[in-house]
């Protein structure tokens, strides 16, 4: 694999897990319920860079990585992030 494939790789899953780990420790302060959506889309962030970084090392996964899946895990990450932008 070439090298900016696996950077990218890791960096999605480390940006995406402490933003995950910022989003619990806000929740825990403000107990608001508009951060649950948000954690939800940085747990599907994280899921998503484990998925890229695992395809780069793991062939047969490959296929997936690139298919229209992934789309559709995008959409979900950004109908999370419409709901948070909408909830009150």
């Amino acid at each position: 694999m070439e090298i900016e494939y696996i950077f990218i790789g890791a960096a999605i899953t480390i940006v995406s897990l402490i933003l995950l780990l910022i989003s619990f420790y806000s929740y825990n302060i403000y107990r608001n319920t508009k951060l649950l959506f948000v954690i939800l889309v940085f747990i599907f962030f994280l899921i998503r860079g484990l998925i890229l970084s695992i395809g780069l090392f793991y062939e047969p996964l490959w296929p997936v990585v690139t298919s229209y899946y992934v789309w559709i895990f995008d959409l979900l990450i950004l109908t999370m992030l419409y709901m948070a932008a909408l909830k009150r």
